[in-house]
């Protein structure tokens, strides 16, 4: 994409004549604060907390009622700083809430009980966002705050490119957002919305992967959430790296409110409110559609020929309460497609070189929650869940036959999900969550590509079947005291495919032993499926007969052991400081006698993967590190959070040897800062950077002189993952004005990534066309816009 002066010019010219015109136009507006102050184990109301709004002359603030529900009216704009406190529970203050003219600020502020009933209430500070929501979540978690991480400077309004910024995470490709923790596999995330497992939420991405260019995931819609990075507690399972528990947020049950947004991610128009004045239930809708396809169809070139993301999305929630609990109806689904044609000399392959390339993804997410309260101390929650994944891939070798399919693709798989969960408070100290989930899936794959003579196809996938996959949990927290607690708990599952099972204790202790110092230890053993793919793909044994194996069938689950130490601590009022050690041990995965040095813990960082036949689980792995997290969260106008990564991953085939795994960068450091101006009497202005210096990827080396000879990839396997390309760097920054009026307001972004236009690799492959090795780069300088209005 080209960037005229006069484009950049045009673009100063309007921020500047926006601010002026908010100085001009300051005059006084307000908003109304208002939520439910809630028990943070419980989740039932609380009636009778004060909730006030601190340096504010003469002090305002209110009292929730019997339904725990407060209302604040005729605040100011801008930031506000709210402290909630109710005897015998932990006082909490949240610091720089932002108030806007045209969207109510609504929030539930949950209260962790005390153990111990004190005469004077500890105030428990704002610092404390970073720890995760899961009261059972002690190390290796933190809570994913919207309010915070949206304005990280490169994140485009996606969830995993804002995930990536926290300790232990890597993400060094500028083209997808795969989430590689502490060296695994992307394939050992789990992505869970609204407390059920869902299949890769992101646009463009294969299925069986869990990462893409694009989230599907609109931040708009979610309310704050965990994400963990190891020892996770045993209500997660299915996972052996990490897990990313997505929630989604309730319409506003007492006003119709609407934005619209134009940017990076696409054309957006949303919609929340009550369904009626004589209740509280609410809805809440967003629908997206593709920039880029919608500016092409305007004749707007973007260099990229026939290369053009076309996709669209739809999330929604509604929300009913009734009187002893509440239904929630939430759904999730988009669909994608794009053509990469070196036939049209296309200058975005993304890896494809020499190849005309169409593809298409589907996916989809339909539940039903129902919430119950037994009494006062316990509560079921049950869902129901439908969900699905399609995706189709033709692929044709130009240097063979431009006109015959030398690779077609189509896979689907639909998941029909149960799940209950049974809470219970017996008092303060303790508190028990147990539960089981039954997936159901009903799967088809057909993969089919030309022999190497072009006379017939090989089916390495053609099959369609049934599985089923069940898990247990119970786990139990106790806490000795306010400072002191320990979790424990059992997770099992089986795949009824091969009865392959698994049994994985957890434990976790979190001691704060000094105020504002805390140590933590987590243990535990975590498993996983392979793709489900993995298990249908099949060999042909019988060439006379054509008749094919699934030899693949029997693999059994990839399991992993996690060792955590951390150590978090207050510097002053504002600041904070956490340091954690790690060790996990990998074993089951598999490995193939065909291909020595492969294992499966090196796929899923791309756009497509490696298989082969008669796997075994006899590969094995580590992954070790430090991680150092120093972070001020926003107040006064100004935050900065800087992490760093030091880790060493690898990994042993089929053969035995010791290698770097592919995703062992070895460091990866973020530092990311910002500063927010009031400008005018209702009007924010904000400058945000972010610096990421990390190891580049670990080569697969190309063979040249044997794909000259096949005019196919052909790697040198012997020299696997020894060397890495060069390191990565990058520089972003990001510019956000705000504009308040009385009845809407309007939001100006302007991205600036890459602001150095550095080279970093993308990727290496083989061009059969041009009969060469060739390198991607990966994205140069590029300014993006975005626009949203609230009314």
């Amino acid at each position: 994409m080209r960037f005229s002066i006069l484009y950049k010019a045009a673009l100063f010219t309007l921020l500047l004549n926006v601010i002026t015109y908010s100085v001009i136009l300051s005059q006084e507006i307000t908003q109304t604060f208002r939520g439910r102050v809630l028990d943070a184990y419980t989740e039932l109301p609380l009636p009778g907390a004060t909730v006030v709004i601190l340096d504010t002359d003469p002090l305002e603030g209110t009292s929730t009622n019997i339904n725990g529900e407060f209302r604040i009216d005729e605040l100011a704009l801008g930031r506000i700083n709210v402290q909630v406190s109710m005897i015998g529970y932990q006082s909490s203050v949240l610091n720089s809430l932002l108030l806007r003219s045209g969207r109510e600020l609504v929030m539930e502020i949950k209260l962790e009980e005390q153990v111990y009933l004190m005469d004077d209430a500890v105030v428990r500070p704002d610092l404390r966002k970073d720890q995760a929501i899961n009261e059972m979540a002690v190390v290796s978690a933190r809570s994913f705050t919207i309010d915070e991480t949206e304005r990280y400077a490169g994140s485009l309004g996606d969830p995993s490119r804002m995930a990536a910024n926290y300790a232990g995470v890597t993400s060094v490709s500028d083209q997808r957002n795969d989430i590689v923790i502490r060296g695994n596999s992307p394939l050992g995330l789990l992505w869970r919305l609204e407390g059920i497992e869902i299949p890769n939420p992101n646009h463009f991405g294969s299925i069986g992967t869990t990462g893409g260019p694009i989230s599907m995931l609109n931040i708009n819609h979610l309310t704050n959430s965990d994400f963990y990075t190891g020892a996770f507690p045993a209500e997660f399972g299915n996972a052996i790296a990490g897990a990313f528990d997505i929630k989604m947020r309730n319409g506003n049950n007492q006003k119709h409110e609407f934005i619209g947004q134009m940017g990076f991610n696409g054309f957006e128009l949303g919609a929340e409110g009550p369904f009626s004045e004589n209740n509280q239930a609410s809805y809440m809708a967003n629908f997206r559609y593709s920039t880029m396809e919608v500016l092409h169809a305007a004749g707007m070139d973007f260099g990229t020929g026939t290369a053009i993301p076309r996709y669209k999305d739809l999330s929604f929630k509604v929300n009913l309460p009734l009187e002893r609990g509440r239904i929630s109806v939430f759904g999730l689904g988009g669909d994608n497609s794009i053509a990469m044609l070196a036939s049209e000399d296309d200058e975005s392959q993304y890896g494809f070189s020499g190849l005309d390339l169409y593809n298409s993804n589907r996916m989809g997410v339909l539940g039903v929650n129902h919430v119950y309260y037994l009494n006062d101390d316990a509560r079921f929650t049950n869902t129901l869940a439908i969900s699905g994944i399609e995706s189709t891939a033709d692929i044709y070798d130009l240097s063979f036959d431009p006109d015959k399919e030398k690779i077609k693709e189509v896979l689907g798989e639909i998941k029909y999900t149960f799940s209950s969960k049974y809470s219970r408070r017996f008092n303060s100290r303790n508190y028990l969550n147990t539960g089981l989930v039954y997936d159901f899936y009903d799967v088809s794959y057909q993969g089919r590509q030309l022999d190497p003579a072009g006379e017939k196809y090989l089916h390495y996938l053609d099959n369609s079947g049934t599985m089923g996959f069940a898990r247990l949990f119970t786990e139990w927290q106790h806490r000795f005291s306010d400072d002191l607690s320990v979790s424990t708990g059992v997770h099992a599952s089986r795949l009824f495919l091969n009865n392959s099972y698994a049994a994985e204790p957890r434990i976790g202790l979190k001691w704060e032993f000094i105020r504002g110092q805390a140590l933590n230890l987590g243990a535990g053993m975590h498993s996983q499926t392979q793709m489900k793919a993995v298990y249908f793909s099949q060999r042909l044994t019988d060439t006379l007969n054509m008749v094919y194996k699934k030899t693949n069938r029997d693999l059994d689950l990839s399991r992993s052991i996690h060792l955590v130490a951390g150590y978090d601590r207050l510097l002053g009022e504002e600041h904070r400081m956490k340091l954690e050690v790690y060790y996990q041990r990998l074993y089951n995965i598999p490995v193939a006698w065909r291909r020595p040095e492969f294992s499966l813990m090196n796929q899923g960082g791309g756009y497509s993967f490696n298989l082969y036949d008669n796997m075994e689980n006899s590969g094995t792995g580590e992954n070790k590190g430090v991680e150092l997290t120093l972070e001020k969260f926003l107040n006064q106008g100004f935050y900065y959070l800087v992490t760093a990564s030091v880790f060493d991953a690898g990994y042993r085939g089929y053969d035995g040897v010791w290698r770097n795994s592919a995703f062992n960068n070895n460091f990866v450091l973020n530092a990311l800062s910002g500063y927010e101006w009031r400008v005018g009497g209702n009007s924010l202005l904000s400058v945000d950077l972010k610096m990421v210096y990390a190891g580049g990827h670990r080569k697969l080396p190309i063979d040249e002189v044997q794909s000259l000879a096949d005019n196919a990839l052909r790697y040198q396997w012997s020299e696997a993952y020894e060397k890495r390309f060069p390191d990565y760097f990058r520089l972003n920054g990001r510019i956000t004005f705000r504009l308040n009026r009385s009845s809407f307001d309007h939001e100006w972004g302007l991205d600036l990534q890459n602001m150095t236009n550095r080279e970093n690799i993308f990727i290496q492959n083989w061009d059969s066309n041009k009969k060469q090795a060739v390198t991607h780069y990966q994205m140069g300088f590029m300014p993006m816009m975005t626009y949203r209005i609230y009314f």
